[in-house]
This record gives structure tokens, C-alpha cells and sequence, in this order.
């Protein structure tokens, strides 16, 4: 009985469920195994070919559910701007640009930016005074808006590939020259971020597509650029050097020498002067023989032309320590070290400093290729003082995102000839310890060795000589009032009404005869008192305003000092070939004219025959205009004036016309009636005051408007009448003009 019912309240291991799953797995398994058995052999294998798909199934999709990215945030960046809230273009004050020089791998910026005093100046080119506000906002315009295209990758390993790595990261290596990019920074008042961009290399096939990034990003996008852009030095500056017309020179000095610093000698060869009264004069010269030599007025011409033309390429600033009027700054030159750095600074760009012989405490300055002297009617003299060849490099930034193929191809050619302000430092800093030896010599004469013009350093001062004024007028004396012409205002003055009624009639007629005497007396020395106060208030103005141009020209030499004072400018090679001459650049033998035999030598009115010859010249030139006026005056489209001009106008023009006043640019071309051109501007415009030019010039001006071109027939009273002008020009010649109105200039007297 205990033994039934033990058996009953614990089960044996078999009963257990642990027991009995292992039971129904191998009962299962076997079960398998028999019916795999039973199948065939095909029909096995095309079951484990379908589970080992199966299973590659599974671990695929494992695989891409592990390793699949979050979703990419910045594709949502496209189609929007890269700065959306730059709007305003005038708020910029500072642009920057930076590449990489690829042969030094280094940076190399350009810069602008507005000063706290409101100036604008070029820190990359040793903070010169530049001409910024209109430019930059242009520049500024043209980054605004700018949107993201398609991004073509989100990765820094591919900054290189598509050329948009930083050129101003620190870390960069030899190996990613090629991709680095150029950056863009606009930045305003407050130094903020306006705008700013790394473009890379142009999008294959399309013109004006780049890859472009944010320098905080390192995702890359297509961009599309119009950037409107010049990062060369002379395009943000105003580069005419002298800002004077060839019309107002009226003296040029050419003083041919050299010196040897190593030598300390001056080779003295000859001071050639030329001078002329007024613009309309022919240029004379002093010492010429006029029995065999004339003036070459092509060359005195094309001289004058290159002056007026003159443009800066380059600047350097000089070394502290000596004033605009060439004297030496004891406050800036502590000690005799101070004076020798600023005498190596000198000589290392080919001038010195010495004392002058007539006066031993007063310096003049000595260049290694001569001077040249310019005076203008304004009484102010330009002394051009000629030094070495331009060393430094002649590279300029290039972008290489123009607009159009064939202006980026036109700057790259330009910038051969002018001048960058990438030079190595060690060029900027030479001043310090460079001595005047022969290392200086080779480095000029390989550098005039080169294919191209290298430029040339020159010093500029500016100084007031009052005798370029013209004759000086004398203070007139205000004229006394006659006695009797005093006493009749006061009587006038004291008279009552009772005392001006009318007499009796009785003594009328006594007395007429008197007073009408009297009153012819007082008209007579009224109107030689009026004759006499208007001549002297017109010399007086004439003296006023010749005292208004000396304080004028003085305050404007001391400006113009002050500013070239700080700088050695750097002039193109051209420029230089054309200033740097001789006086036999300028003359030219005489042509002989041969004199007509006369039919009897001992004939007394034979010494009378050339100004009879004159006469009738003039009198037969006379007939020919009046005859060609009459006829032309008749013709579709010419307009005759009060005074006799005679015009046609080509091509209309707009705006406000010139006064009396005005300064103008103009292109012309005169011609003879037979077709002679006897002279013409050219290409380029020629500046000068409206009063400045023949009656008929004068008259014209102020009837056209710029952009305008006339054809003017001028008859001889309005042009140089019966005196002629040069050898083309004879005695009252008429004269056909074809004359361009460019511009109207800011009259800066």
C-alpha cells in the first residue's frame, strides 16, 4: 500500500515536461529525417539552394538597417541663399580677397576698407588712398543673393576635388595647392560678417557655374556667379598722377644727368627748356638755332600728351624722416642711424640727398636718370625726378571667375604690365640695411634685361612759381571824382522841393542858355568818370582775381606735396621711355626754303615783295572762305550763326551744355578746305577751358551737349584772322573742325 502510493505522488523523470520536450524533439527530428530521406536528391538540393537565399535575404537587410544614414539635413539647403540677410550693399566697409601663390604656397590678399576717419584706403597696398565707395558697392551688389545649387558633397576629403579649401587655414600642404580656392569677405561697420565664400574650380561646360562653399561648412554646392570684381591695384585708385590737361602746360624742363652712388659723381649732359604763352601758341625752345634747327612738334607734343597721361602703377611708401619740401624731419630722425636707413631707402630706389652747392643747409635731391619740370598755367611746377627699375613683382590677384572668357584672358595680360603689390617682403624691408653697391646695379640692369617694360620708381614734389601766372598785373588807383561832378551830387542831394520849382519865366530865358552849357559840362565828365571807375574796377578784378590764383596755386602745391610726400610712385616703362629724353629727341633740322629769283635785284620794291606776298595771301584766303561760307550756308543741315559760325551736327547729344566757364574733354580733328589735316587729338580726349580755345571753338562748346559731335566751319575772324598760326595755318584760313563733346569736367579752380 506505501508503495502504490508513492508511486502515485512522485512521478519518475520520464513523466517530467522537461522530459517530454526532449521527446517530442527527437520524435520531431527523426520524423524530418525520415521524410528528407524520402526525398530525392534534386529535390533536397533545390531546398537548401532556397533557404541559403532566404537567409542572405535576412542578413542583407540587417545590414542595411545598421548602417543606413539619418537623413541628410542639408539637402534641405537648397535653393536658398548663403547670407539671406545681406541686403544692403552700402553697409559694406571692408572687402578681402585671398588666394594662394601656388610657387610659395603662402596667401596673398587684396583688401579695401573705410577707415575710422571715413577714408578708404588699400592695406594690402600699404594702406593707399583709394577711390572705393561706388566700386564696392557695386562688388557688394553683386555677392547679394546668392544661392546654393546642387550639393554635390557633404565631405571635407572632397574640398580639393572640387577646389574649395580655405587659402587661409593653416594646415595647408604642398599637395593641395591645386585645390585650394579663392575667398570672398565683405564685412561691415561693426567688423561683422556681411558675406563671405570659398569658390572652387568652374563647373565643367558651363560658363558662370562654380563650386562654392560656406568657409563654416564643409558642404559643397553649384553656385551661380556674376561677381562684379577686379582685385587690380589701379582699379581702385585714381591713377592719373598729375590730374592735369595737356592744355594747361605751358613749360617743359628736361635736365639730362646721371649719378653714380658708388662714385659719388654727376654726369652732367644739358637742361633743354621749352615754353609756350597760351595752348593755342607753337612751343618754343631756349638756346635753338633758329637758322638751322625747329622744334620737333610731334615729339613736344607726344611729350606733353604722356604728362597729362601720366598713371600710377604702383607705390611704395617712403621712410619717415624727411618733409614735403625735402628737408630733414630731426623729429622723426632720433639719431644718425635713423638718417643713414633713410638715405640707404633712397638710394635703394635711385635717388639721393645732398646739400646743395649755392646754399649748404637747404638738401637737393638727385635721381639716377634726370629730372623732368612741367609748369602749367596755374603757376604750379611738377618736378618728376626719374630712379631704378621696379623690382618687386608685377603679379596681380587673379580671381579667374570673370564674367566673359575674353575679359578674364584681357586681365591676365594686363596684369604683366601692371603693378601688384604681391612682391616678397624681403623687397619692402631691404630699405632698412641695404647698401648702394653692386647688388643694387645687377638687379637693375637684369631686370631692364627682361622682355617686357619694367616700371620705373620716380619722386614727385610739387612747388608755386608765380611768373607761369603770366604777366602780373599792377594794383590799379581808384580815380577821384571830378570837383564839379561832387558839387553837382551834393546840391542834387541838398536841393528842396521849393528850390527845384520852376523860375519865373523872365529869368528862364535869361538863364537857359547857361544851364544847358552846364548840363553838356557835368553829362561830359559823367561819362568820363563812369568810363574811368569801370576800367578800374575791371583791373581791379583782373588784380583780385591774379591774387585769388597765387593763394590758390600756393595751397595747392603745399597739398600736393603732402600727399606725394608719403609715397615713391611707380611709373610703366612706356610711360618712362617717353618723358626720359634729350634735347636732340626734341629738335629737328630746319628744311631749307628756297627764295624765288627776282627778276631784277636792284629793283627798290623788291624788299617790300614778302609782306605784299603776305597781303595778297591773306586777302585770297579771305575770298576763298567767304566764297566756300556762301556756298555752304545753302546746303541741307548746316546752321549759320549770328557771328558767322557754321555748323552741322552729326550726332546729337544730352544734358546741360558747357558755360564760358566749364572745363571740357573733347576729341577733334581740323582740316584745311583743300582736306590738309593740320591737327587732331587722336584717341584719346583732350581737356581744356571752353575760354581757352579760338572764338569759334568757344561758341560751338556752349551750343553742344556731351556725347555730341558737330562739323564746324569757322570762319577766319572767329579762328587766328589775318596773324595765322604755324606753318599749315596761313593768314585768314578757314577752318573745318569734326569735334566730339565728351564730358564736362568739374572745374576744380
Amino acid at each position: 500500500m506505501s508503495t502504490v502510493t508513492q508511486d502515485q505522488t512522485q512521478p519518475n523523470a520520464d513523466s517530467r515536461p522537461g522530459g517530454q520536450t526532449k521527446e517530442t524533439i527527437e520524435a520531431t527530428t527523426a520524423a524530418v529525417k525520415r521524410r528528407w530521406l524520402g526525398l530525392a536528391e534534386e529535390t533536397r538540393r533545390t531546398v537548401l539552394y532556397a533557404a541559403a537565399a532566404i537567409l542572405c535575404l535576412l542578413i542583407t537587410g540587417v545590414i542595411e538597417l545598421a548602417t543606413r544614414p539619418a537623413v541628410i539635413a542639408e539637402y534641405g539647403k537648397v535653393g536658398k541663399e548663403f547670407f539671406p540677410e545681406f541686403r544692403d550693399p552700402t553697409l559694406a566697409s571692408a572687402l578681402n580677397v585671398a588666394v594662394i601663390d601656388p610657387d610659395q604656397v603662402e596667401a596673398k590678399q587684396f583688401s579695401v576698407e573705410r577707415t575710422e576717419n571715413g577714408q578708404w584706403v588699400i592695406p594690402s597696398h600699404h594702406n593707399y588712398p583709394a577711390d572705393a565707395e561706388d566700386q564696392l558697392a557695386r562688388t557688394a551688389s553683386s555677392v547679394i543673393g546668392i544661392k546654393r545649387g546642387a550639393m554635390v558633397t557633404r565631405w571635407q576629403a572632397d574640398h580639393a576635388r572640387y577646389g574649395v579649401v580655405d587659402p587661409k587655414t593653416d594646415t595647408l600642404e604642398v599637395g593641395q595647392v591645386e585645390g585650394v580656392g579663392k575667398r570672398l569677405t565683405l564685412r561691415g561697420e561693426d567688423d561683422s560678417v556681411l558675406a563671405d565664400y570659398i569658390i572652387g574650380k568652374q563647373v565643367e561646360d558651363e560658363l558662370d557655374q562654380y563650386y562654392v562653399r560656406h568657409p563654416d561648412e564643409d558642404e559643397v554646392y553649384v553656385a551661380t556667379l556674376n561677381i562684379d570684381l577686379s582685385t587690380r591695384f589701379s582699379d581702385w585708385i585714381n591713377t592719373d598722377l598729375f590730374d592735369i590737361s595737356q592744355s594747361d602746360v605751358v613749360n617743359v624742363s628736361l635736365n639730362d644727368y646721371q649719378f653714380d652712388e658708388l662714385k659719388a659723381t654727376v654726369t652732367q649732359r644739358e637742361v633743354t627748356t621749352l615754353h609756350r604763352e597760351t595752348s593755342l601758341d607753337d612751343w618754343k625752345m631756349d638756346g635753338i638755332d633758329e637758322a638751322t634747327e625747329q622744334v620737333n612738334k610731334d615729339a613736344i607734343r607726344d611729350t606733353v600728351n604722356a604728362i597729362a597721361n601720366l598713371d600710377i602703377v604702383g607705390v611704395r611708401p617712403k621712410q619717415t624722416g624727411l618733409t614735403p619740401d625735402l628737408q630733414l624731419d630731426r623729429d622723426a630722425l632720433g639719431s644718425q642711424r635713423d638718417v643713414d636707413r633713410l638715405q640707404s631707402d633712397l638710394l635703394s630706389r635711385g635717388f639721393l640727398l645732398q646739400p646743395a652747392q649755392d646754399n649748404p643747409d637747404t638738401l637737393k635731391l638727385i635721381s639716377r636718370e634726370g629730372e623732368l619740370a612741367t609748369a602749367t598755367n596755374d603757376g604750379l611746377v611738377y618736378n618728376l625726378y626719374f630712379g631704378r627699375v621696379f623690382t618687386g613683382s608685377q603679379e596681380e590677384l587673379e580671381l579667374g571667375f570673370a564674367n566673359h572668357p575674353e575679359q578674364a584672358s584681357e586681365d591676365a595680360g594686363d596684369s604683366d604690365s601692371s603693378e601688384g603689390e604681391n612682391e616678397n617682403s624681403a623687397e619692402t624691408d631691404s630699405s632698412d640695411e641695404t647698401d648702394s653697391g653692386d647688388e643694387n646695379e645687377g638687379s637693375d640692369e637684369n631686370e631692364t634685361g627682361n622682355s617686357g617694360k619694367p616700371g620705373r620708381y620716380v619722386f614727385v614734389t610739387v612747388n608755386f612759381d608765380q611768373q607761369f601766372l603770366g604777366e602780373a598785373p599792377e594794383k590799379p588807383t581808384k580815380p577821384e571824382m571830378p570837383e564839379e561832378l561832387s558839387a553837382a551830387d551834393a546840391e542834387t542831394e541838398e536841393a528842396t522841393p521849393s528850390e527845384s520849382e520852376s523860375p519865373d519865366d523872365s529869368e528862364a530865358s535869361d538863364d537857359s542858355e547857361a544851364s544847358d552849357e552846364q548840363a553838356d559840362r557835368l553829362k561830359e565828365l559823367r561819362e568820363s568818370y563812369d568810363a574811368e571807375m569801370k576800367a578800374y574796377n575791371d583791373a581791379l578784378e583782373e588784380w583780385q582775381s591774379y591774387q585769388d590764383k597765387i593763394e590758390q596755386g600756393k595751397e595747392k602745391a603745399e597739398s600736393l606735396n603732402r600727399r606725394f610726400a608719403q609715397w615713391y610712385y611707380v611709373i610703366a616703362g612706356e610711360d618712362y621711355d617717353k618723358l626720359a629724353l634729350s634735347r636732340s629727341d626734341l629738335v629737328e633740322a630746319k628744311e631749307e626754303v628756297k627764295e624765288p629769283e627776282s627778276e631784277s635785284e636792284s629793283d627798290p620794291e623788291s624788299e617790300t615783295q614778302p609782306q605784299s606776298s603776305t597781303e595778297e595771301t591773306a586777302v585770297a584766303n579771305q575770298a576763298a572762305a567767304d566764297e566756300f561760307l556762301a556756298e555752304n550756308r545753302s546746303k541741307d543741315g548746316v546752321i549759320t550763326t549770328e557771328s558767322g559760325l557754321q555748323y552741322e551736327v552729326l550726332t546729337e547729344g544730352e544734358g546741360e551744355s558747357p558755360s564760358q566757364d566749364s572745363r571740357v574733354k573733347v576729341r577733334y580733328k581740323g582740316t584745311l578746305m583743300d582736306g590738309t589735316v593740320f591737327d587732331q587729338s587722336g584717341d584719346s580726349a583732350v581737356e581744356f577751358g571752353v575760354n581757352q580755345v579760338i572764338p569759334g571753338w568757344t561758341e560751338a562748346l556752349q551750343l553742344m551737349k556731351p556725347g555730341a559731335k558737330w562739323k564746324l566751319y569757322i570762319p577766319p575772324k572767329l579762328a587766328y584772322g589775318e596773324r595765322g598760326s604755324g606753318d599749315k595755318i596761313g593768314p585768314n584760313t578757314l577752318l573745318i573742325f569734326e569735334v566730339e563733346l565728351v564730358s564736362i569736367e568739374p572745374n576744380l579752380g
